[in-house]
């Protein structure tokens, strides 16, 4: 009886969860590594293809469990505005669900584009669309 082996990859919320406090450890090793002979050097086979040093002296980690929602926020979704009110998707509740199953809400709040990159930013956050083009998002 040949066993074949499946590899289950955890979710997204799973892997932040573990993950959570990986920017400490991804932080002490570009420290180690700069302590090296040659760490220096500015060389694009050596630092993952930058034809200069990097930068970045800071990272401001969000991880907010219940926070808030990354479609009122950054993940500007114009199909749930063209379907606001109607009710689709399973006729009966979904598993994990408590309460009864409504209609697809659109975000309470407008999104406009901001910067050069034309970056979809809600009026949750009118400071941070000033600087849009500074700012870094891992989607």
């Amino acid at each position: 009886m040949e066993l074949t082996s499946h590899r289950v990859l955890p979710a997204r919320r799973e892997f932040l969860i573990q993950a959570g406090g990986g920017f400490g450890g991804l932080a002490a090793t570009h420290w180690l590594s700069r302590q090296l002979p040659g760490a220096e050097s500015s060389s694009p086979e050596l630092n993952g293809g930058l034809h200069h040093a990097a930068k970045a002296r800071r990272i401001i980690q969000l991880f907010m469990n219940g926070g808030a929602s990354p479609m009122d926020t950054f993940d500007y979704k114009p199909e749930l505005e063209r379907l606001h009110g109607e009710m689709i998707g399973p006729k009966e509740k979904p598993e994990g669900f408590t309460g009864a199953v409504g209609a697809v809400m659109k975000s309470p709040f407008e999104f406009a584009q901001h910067g050069e990159t034309g970056r979809w930013v809600s009026s949750v956050f009118p400071h941070q669309a000033e600087i849009v083009d500074d700012l870094a998002f891992l989607m």
